[in-house]
């Protein structure tokens, strides 16, 4: 089985996944400004503080992720393209098949 995708569409999600990760990667500095933990007393304020910081590194996580893979699908279309363009036929040779 074959499945066709242009490299066009390859840099359009490589993009995709380039603005998710800018926008995982606002969870920990918008976290960081309030700590909910310093406004909650008692024995929830201890819980909700390691809430706070395990999301925040959750979101990190997930922006490195994001970018990391959206540096391998443009990877990947970049590596097509070099491909497409050796298979092309230069004036006076065959074309491979």
């Amino acid at each position: 089985m074959a499945i066709e995708v242009v490299p066009e569409q390859l840099y359009a999600l490589a993009g995709v996944l380039d603005a998710a990760a800018v926008s995982a990667g606002r969870i920990a500095p918008g976290l960081a400004g309030e700590l909910p933990g310093d406004r909650v007393g008692g024995p929830l304020g201890a819980a909700v503080a390691g809430f706070t910081e395990s999301t925040g590194t959750a979101g990190r996580c997930l922006a490195g992720e994001l970018s990391w893979l959206g540096a391998a699908v443009a990877a990947a279309a970049d590596s097509w393209l070099g491909l497409d363009a050796s298979l092309l036929a230069r004036p006076g040779r065959a074309v491979p098949e």
